[in-house]
């Protein structure tokens, strides 16, 4: 098959996986470069696995990228801990100048962990303080890597 063939064939499936992303693909010699954003990872896994099956398709070099969410600085960090599964109930989240503060309550030390970790990926955030606060019984990691100890 030749490379239009197979580009009209792609670009049908991408209309049918794309989820409203704006997505362009490439392709020479059987292989897609995919180029674009996503509204989330599942969706740009997919549209790559989903691409591999077909048999003309001997690569998929996927450069797409998850969109940011809409919104403000709180907004976006819940909607991103949303999208991780991290329980984000208690935690709130204030920003000026590109200075974050988080604070409020985590049930676990992976989930305050990953507000600090997400929000470090907002646009324009320079500076990241995490007050969240963990329960007694919060299971705290040491440096060895033994999360057996109690905090």
């Amino acid at each position: 098959m030749n490379d239009k063939a197979l580009q009209d064939i792609v670009t049908v499936e991408l209309e049918r996986l794309g989820g409203g992303g704006a997505i362009t693909a490439a392709v020479f010699e059987g292989v897609v470069t995919l180029t674009g954003s996503v509204p989330d990872e599942m969706r740009r896994v997919l549209i790559e696995q989903e691409l591999l099956r077909l048999p003309e398709v001997l690569d998929v070099r996927n450069h797409l990228e998850v969109a940011s969410p809409p919104g403000d600085a709180r907004t976006r960090l819940l909607t991103l801990l949303g999208r991780e599964g991290v329980p984000c109930d208690g935690v709130e989240v204030a920003e000026a100048g590109g200075a974050v503060i988080l604070s409020g309550r985590a049930a676990s030390w992976f989930d305050r962990d990953a507000a600090e970790r997400l929000a470090w990926t907002l646009p324009g955030v320079r500076s990241v303080d995490n007050r969240i606060a963990l329960p007694p019984e919060a299971v705290r990691p040491d440096v060895d890597g033994d999360a057996d100890s109690l905090a």
